[in-house]
């Protein structure tokens, strides 16, 4: 958890632990550098405003790197700025002030996108170059590891087992997060997911090949990209 007021920290690292985890924090954004070359972190919040950089540089800085989940925090509420965090990888984004409870509710739903899915028993996909691999979670081109978010690899995950099926957003939605969840996310939350899986999975976007889009309905995964 990286965070600049102690207090807030204090407060939430306290919460985080009484519920289980076990958590690492850092004031700024080179300390949480620091901390994640020297220790294994599976899970990462990020105030946007840090004294040393900005918390969007440092979610950055997290991609190039790892594909572990990354909740940002702010006082900023921006829908356009929002949209912006999940394009850059963000797996969620809570706008404070904020009650602790919910973001032990949104680390949650985001753990839920990493459990297995059902699938018609098939641990492993393949198509064109990629191979995707539903057990260790990760999508492989040849040797090279694509960095997807848990959001992208659930929703390809989602696609590829039911080549050719229709989804929704609403239905994406339900998978991301499940039906009790309280998230804030809406429709155009899976537009931006599907836009930024397609850059890092379509040799051209603007007319893919792998994911379509099905106008007025969702996505569907076209089964050998027609």
């Amino acid at each position: 958890m990286v965070d600049d007021d102690a207090a807030i920290l204090r407060g939430l690292v306290t919460m985080l632990e009484n519920a289980g985890y076990s958590v690492q924090q850092a004031p700024n954004a080179a300390a949480a550098l620091d901390l994640m070359q020297r220790q294994h972190i599976e899970f990462a919040i990020i105030d946007l405003m840090l004294p040393d950089r900005q918390g969007w540089d440092l979610m950055k800085a997290i991609r190039r790197h790892t594909s572990i989940p990354i909740i940002v925090i702010s006082a900023i509420a921006d829908l356009d700025r929002r949209v912006q965090l999940l394009q850059s990888g963000a797996d969620d984004y809570l706008v404070k002030p904020f009650e602790a409870r919910e973001l032990l509710a949104r680390i949650e739903a985001v753990q839920r996108r990493l459990m297995p899915l059902p699938t018609d028993g098939t641990p492993e996909f393949s198509f064109g170059p990629y191979r995707v691999d539903t057990v260790h979670k990760i999508c492989l081109r040849g040797a090279d590891r694509v960095p997807l978010t848990a959001s992208e690899f659930t929703i390809l995950q989602t696609l590829l087992s039911a080549a050719g099926r229709i989804y929704s957003r609403d239905q994406l939605l339900d998978r991301l997060h499940g039906w009790d969840d309280d998230s804030a996310s809406t429709p155009r939350s899976i537009d931006v997911h599907i836009a930024t899986l397609r850059a890092k999975i379509e040799s051209n976007p603007k007319t893919p090949r792998w994911i379509e889009t099905v106008w007025g309905i969702g996505y569907r995964f076209r089964r050998n990209g027609q």
